[in-house]
Formats: structure tokens, sequence, C-alpha cells
């Protein structure tokens, strides 16, 4: 406990052995010099909104400054101390989630590597499919076009089987082509995040029949790789969403740009759903595709927001640093 100048008035063991001072030390000191200056920043944003009976976000993250220079992460909640009904100073209760910290880090570390593999994985693949696989249908196409249209006495119902294996042949190497783009759009590699959303909104127009729309806000930028891979690919699972699930006719992706974030909306008017839980939760309820895209954004330092009720569509928003 402190009082509202940030004096410490008591503490029990824990808390002395967690910041690494003696009994001494704690009674003459202060709770700023244990704070990194955006740790006290977050302190006195927390407090001010306490003494304001405004509502604060509990438990919080906050970062101590240990005595031998080491840094300890706790989970804190913080409350005031009345005394005669005036507030005489702050309770705060804390647990060290250090280590829990260092293996969420050691997690999304292996998570980008992971990512990383397999948007290099899709880059070969595609690259492959469209180099070999597309060509050689290609050639194939042409083969059988040139036979169907042949004058050389081939019999008129050879030449109608002909022309039916040419156009299968069409339809398999249109299919193949889309699913190169789709591991991995060509324009997103040589033109950035914005070419590459335009040209999936024409696609899921085109296959599913849904109006996708897309506007941009702000000053448009080349966002470096790595985020503009992640925010594709969120961006285009929330696509494959509407056309499988939400029974929707439109939808619109809205990216806004500032100086130094990027902010993607995707919106439909379908159906919707019932949200059930946090976002957090979203996986063991069975939204694996949502799941998979609050990971993505979690490993860009970013956050999500699903809205969503029955009758009245879905609205995806995702933040993300750049």
């Amino acid at each position: 406990m402190h009082d509202l100048n940030g004096n410490f008035i008591s503490a029990n063991k824990a808390a002395i052995n967690m910041i690494g001072i003696s009994w001494e030390q704690l009674y003459n000191g202060n709770a700023r010099d244990f704070l990194s200056k955006e740790s006290l920043e977050l302190a006195h944003r927390v407090r001010s909104k306490l003494l304001n009976n405004e509502p604060v976000e509990q438990p919080y993250e906050q970062r101590v400054i240990r005595r031998d220079g080491t840094d300890v992460y706790i989970q804190l909640a913080t409350s005031i101390i009345y005394d005669k009904g005036k507030p005489v100073g702050f309770q705060n209760i804390a647990r060290n989630i250090s280590e829990q910290k260092k293996m969420n880090e050691n997690l999304r570390f292996y998570l980008q590597q992971a990512t990383r593999a397999q948007e290099e994985e899709r880059k070969r693949i595609s690259h492959e499919l469209h180099d070999d696989t597309v060509q050689a249908l290609v050639v194939l196409s042409r083969q059988l076009d040139a036979l169907s249209t042949s004058s050389n006495g081939i019999p008129e119902t050879a030449k109608k089987r002909l022309e039916e294996l040419w156009q299968q042949t069409d339809s398999i190497l249109q299919g193949v082509r889309r699913l190169s783009q789709d591991l991995r759009p060509a324009a997103i590699d040589r033109l950035g995040l914005l070419p590459a959303v335009r040209w999936l909104a024409e696609e899921v127009t085109k296959y599913s029949g849904v109006a996708t729309n897309v506007q941009i806000l702000g000053k448009e930028h080349r966002l470096p790789e790595e985020v503009a891979i992640a925010l594709f690919r969120i961006i285009q699972e929330a696509l494959r969403n509407v056309w499988r699930h939400s029974s929707a006719t439109s939808a619109k992706i809205t990216v806004v740009f500032t100086d130094n974030k990027t902010k993607i909306t995707v919106h439909d008017n379908g159906k919707g759903f019932t949200l059930a839980g946090k976002v957090g939760d979203l996986a063991k309820h069975g939204k694996l595709g949502l799941a998979g895209m609050q990971e993505r954004v979690q490993l860009l330092g970013g956050t999500m927001q699903v809205q969503s009720e029955p009758g009245k569509g879905t609205t995806i928003t995702v933040e993300a640093p750049g």
C-alpha cells in the first residue's frame, strides 16, 4: 500500500522479495523509484481514473524495475484506500507473471517462425504451380484446341469430344491459376497490400456473387512485407467466412492509414451470429478462422474486434502498427 503521493505505507513479505529490497528501503521509498517512464504514466492514468470513479480494466500489466536493475512483469489490481470517506492511498495486489511473459514471448517467436515458413512454402508452391503446372496445361489446352479445329479427316464425334476435353482442360487451368494466386498473389510481392486486396475483392465478387468493395482512407504507404502479408491473410480469411457462412450479398473492406498504424475493417450484410465470450475464446467455440486471424494480429502486436448479431451482419476491425 502507498499514499496518494506514492510513498509506501506497508507491504507483505512476498512484495518485498518480488521488488528485491529491504523493509527499511521500502519504508523510505516511493512507487516511482521502481517504475519506468511508461509504467509511471500508466500508473498515473489508472489512479486518476479510480479517483474520478471512471471504469478501469483490471488486472493490468506493469513492468517493475528491481533494485538490481532486472525487470519483473506483474499483473496488478489497484483499489483506493479510504479513511472517513476520503481517499488516502492505494492498495495494489500483484502477481509475478515474468515466467509466463517469457513463455508467451517464446511462443510468439515460434509462431512467427512457423508463419514465415508457411508463407515461404505457399510462395514456393505458388511459383511451381505457375511455372510448371500452369504452363503444361497451357500447352495441353492449345494442342487440344488445334486438334478440335483441325480438318485432317477427324470424325465430327471425335472433334466434339476433343472440344469437350479442351474446355475441361481450360477450366482446370483457370482453377489452378486461381489456386496459385490464392496461395500467394503476385501483386502483394510486386506492388504491396492494396493492389492485392483490390484483386481479392474482384475475385470474391466474380466467383462468390458477394459484391465486394474496397475503400482507402488516409495517406497510402507501402507496409513492411511481413505486415502486408499478415493483413492480407486476415482479409482473405474474413472474406472466406463471408461467402461460406454469412449468406451475405455484399461486403466492404475499409483500409485506413495513419502515421503509425493501419486499421482494416471488413463488414458484411449477412445473417451474423451470437458472440460467445471474448475474442480470445474463439477457438474453443469452434470459430477457428477467426481464431487464426486473432493469432496473426497478435503476432503483429495489434488488436482485433469482432462485432456481430443475428440478422445484423458481422464487422471485423483490425489495428496493427505500420
